[in-house]
């Protein structure tokens, strides 16, 4: 090959290269679109109804604090009712809660907006793969979008009230009196719902992991028993001290893990079958 050959292939390599740049700069540009669109409307015309969205869970008649509150009837277990008084919570800077209102319609519009963006980021992906890849993956983003919803959904009605309790609650020592600032509860309500979301998509990566070979079930297997020291540890930190509290958080975790070794062994059948 000669020296113009090559300095041609690498114009052309160099400008396929430009090409997807500017493909993912697109993509980009939809995605920022949609999140400012849907910020505005949020930030505009939903004031009220996004901030009360996030400060349901600590009020008591929250489907869930009432739920608990009939099930600590049924049983006399006082510990069960959570969140039944008012929390106060109190600003103490002077923007606080013009930043409670722009954070609470950003993490809004980025929950909105998650099936879009998925959708955008796959679409700029999906023309690399193989034909069998695709095939393999035709359903991806529809299962990606619900892990997450679900996730969200699951942290916003057991997690985020079962947490408020405890946290508000919580006293290292009797002498100090909680003040709960309004951008701490902002930041734990939202941040937990997001990382849920985010949990949610455990058995999506173990299948992405399995199918490369990073891990095996096999493996899962092996270390379930530290898998579940670390979920019990997590359920009794974030919930009452009962034992039903802690199994709503501990059993939706430890399906996820299981769930997640019987995909990572329909991966290795698959792939032996092959």
């Amino acid at each position: 090959m000669t020296s113009r050959n090559k300095t041609e292939d690498a114009e052309d390599v160099q400008m396929t290269f430009g090409e997807h740049l500017d493909e993912l700069r697109k993509v980009l540009m939809h995605i920022g679109i949609a999140f400012v669109l849907l910020f505005i409307a949020l930030f505009t015309f939903f004031k009220g109804d996004i901030i009360n969205i996030v400060f349901y869970p600590s009020e008591s008649n929250f489907i869930t604090n009432r739920l608990f509150a009939r099930l600590a009837e049924l049983t006399g277990t006082e510990a069960l009712k959570i969140n039944a008084n008012p929390l106060n919570l109190y600003n103490t800077k002077i923007a606080g809660q013009f930043m409670l209102h722009i954070k609470a319609s950003a993490v809004g519009a980025l929950v909105i907006a998650f099936p879009y963006i998925i959708g955008q980021l796959w679409g700029f992906v999906k023309p690399a793969l193989s034909p069998t890849m695709k095939r393999r993956t035709r359903l991806i983003v529809w299962k990606i979008v619900f892990w997450f919803f679900l996730g969200v959904a699951f942290s916003y009605f057991i997690i985020a009230p079962l947490g408020i309790n405890f946290l508000a609650n919580y006293e290292a020592n009797g002498s100090i009196q909680n003040i709960i600032d309004v951008s701490s509860y902002i930041s734990t309500v939202l941040g937990v719902c997001l990382a849920a979301g985010l949990v949610f998509q455990l058995p999506l990566l173990i299948r992405l992991l399995a199918s490369i070979g990073i891990i095996t079930s096999a493996w899962l297997r092996k270390n379930r028993k530290i898998a579940i020291v670390v979920i019990l540890a997590l359920s009794a930190l974030i919930t009452p001290p009962d034992i039903i509290s802690q199994l709503l958080i501990f059993v939706p975790f430890y399906i996820l893990y299981e769930y997640g070794i019987r995909i990572a062994k329909n991966i290795e059948k698959q792939n032996a079958d092959r």
